[in-house]
């Protein structure tokens, strides 16, 4: 699928090991890690050699920023235990949190530059270039190349589309009293 133009992301795991776990841990797969709000290593997170970069995971043991919620991911769910489908929000936690980051943030980079290949994310990873490194510097086994950085990936989307002669398409920006296209 990496030959195709795949970015392939996964979770890497909530055993707080530093074991491989799979499929994150195969090669040219992009293994996601999770943190807290804190920028700080989620609890229940793995680790290890396998850690490409980390996301946003929460943890629902605290509520650092007080508005009385857990310090999870909010995320959609459904409770289909009675006769339909109960939908609503919920506060969640784990890795199955972080990875979505990353997918999120590599399909915002493909809708700039097309062309993005996973040899190309995986350098703009390696590099710094897309991340704020976080524990040790550079690349360790806590946050891999750091916590991801959409804006920092969006910019970077548009090097990789401006250097190639791409069309980088229309540019949607906002403020309080207008809307601009």
């Amino acid at each position: 699928v990496r030959a195709a133009g795949v970015i392939v992301v996964a979770s890497a795991g909530n055993d707080a090991s530093t074991s491989p776990f799979y499929p994150a841990a195969y090669d040219g797969v992009v293994s996601v890690a999770a943190t807290t709000i804190e920028k700080t290593r989620a609890p229940y997170s793995n680790g290890g050699a396998t850690i490409d970069v980390a996301a946003p995971g929460g943890y629902n043991g605290t509520d650092l920023n007080g508005d009385g919620l857990a310090d999870g991911v909010v995320s959609t769910i459904g409770d289909d235990s009675g006769t339909g489908i109960s939908y609503a929000y919920a506060a969640l936690m784990g890795t199955s949190m972080a990875a979505p980051h990353i997918a999120g943030v590599a399909a915002l980079m493909k809708a700039i530059y097309p062309a993005l290949s996973p040899d190309d994310f995986d350098s703009l990873l390696a590099t710094g270039a897309i991340t704020e490194d976080l524990g040790a510097a550079g690349r360790d086994n806590v946050f891999g190349h750091g916590l991801i950085d959409a804006q920092q990936a969006v910019i970077a989307a548009l090097d990789l589309a401006n250097a190639n002669g791409a069309p980088t398409g229309p540019i949607l920006t906002g403020s309080p009293s207008s809307l601009n296209f």
